[in-house]
């Protein structure tokens, strides 16, 4: 892979310096590479681009026909650096301050409906080490709203049984606690007890442990959860359904939406928003039956 300028480098360390998370610098490094090596082929020095010359690497992005939110990202990591680069006299102006970026449009997250999460969740698993780290893992992304790469994060003295909550790392490192519910706190029991112990090579002191003895990883969630759906006939649907799920039957059950932006662990309530509108058909049926004048 080919270098990134010195200028663009120091920026990516001072996003690593601010807690960015791993996947974002890899995907920054990615979009400014691709950035650099337009503008060495268009014959422009970083410090001399003005905003013209980044409207048309916008163009450009558009013919690639990338997803919305990637072309923005790509965007968004030009837009940094530059501001980045204008604050500390790196470049005579911030050109890329007024590119805009493209419209997202915004989709629904895919949802479990209840009886599907049942017919999931609940067939017995007997002592089968892998079978019971299975049920813990997906009742705890589905119990606790925890992102896959979450998950795999966890070590065993995150989880606090006195209180019923577990101390989750989430992105940039921020550190929340999140309630732990009864059917995941049983089968966080039953994998400690009998599930892990098998499973324990002295390798890791991670919660979730391969076959091997290693930490998992969020493709080893994302095969676990497209393993189970497939024993029980279930369409495809990736980890991130079962957070969505918990959101969206919290906020149908009478959950704040601060309370909900709080246990996932966004940065802003606007994020945890598109919540209310995957629950409008259930408002529909409260108003329809609590308002006077509905009926």
């Amino acid at each position: 892979m080919a270098d990134l300028s010195p200028q663009l480098e120091s920026y990516l360390d001072h996003l690593r310096a601010s807690g960015a998370a791993g996947s974002t610098l890899r995907g920054y490094r990615t979009d400014l590479l691709q950035l650099q090596r337009w503008m060495q082929g268009a014959g422009v020095p970083l410090e001399a681009a003005d905003t013209a010359v980044l409207r048309r690497y916008a163009a450009y992005l558009g013919t690639l026909r990338y997803a919305p939110a990637t072309a923005s990202r790509k965007l968004s990591a030009m837009r940094g650096a530059y501001a980045w680069l204008f604050a500390r006299d790196l470049v005579p102006r911030d050109p890329a301050a007024v590119v805009p970026g493209p419209k997202q449009r915004r989709t629904l997250p895919a949802t479990f409906k209840p009886s599907e999460l049942d017919q999931l969740l609940d067939p017995p698993v007997g002592d089968d080490p892998r079978g019971l780290r299975d049920r813990a893992l997906l009742e705890l992304l589905y119990g606790s709203g925890l992102r896959a790469s979450e998950a795999c994060t966890l070590r065993v003295r995150d989880v606090d049984r006195g209180r019923r909550q577990i101390r989750v790392t989430g992105k940039g490192d921020k550190q929340r606690m999140v309630p732990l519910g009864g059917a995941a706190e049983q089968a966080l029991d039953r994998y400690l007890a009998r599930g892990r112990p098998a499973l324990d090579r002295g390798l890791a002191d991670r919660l979730f442990l391969s076959v091997r003895g290693r930490p998992l990883q969020p493709s080893d969630v994302r095969r676990t959860l497209e393993r189970s759906l497939s024993r029980q006939g279930l369409a495809s649907r990736s980890p991130h359904a079962l957070r969505h799920s918990f959101a969206t039957h919290l906020l149908e059950g009478g959950a704040d939406l601060l309370s909900i932006q709080e246990m996932l662990g966004h940065a802003s309530v606007a994020t945890t928003q598109v919540y209310t509108h995957v629950s409008v058909r259930h408002l529909k049926t409260a108003h329809a039956h609590a308002h006077p004048r509905a009926r």
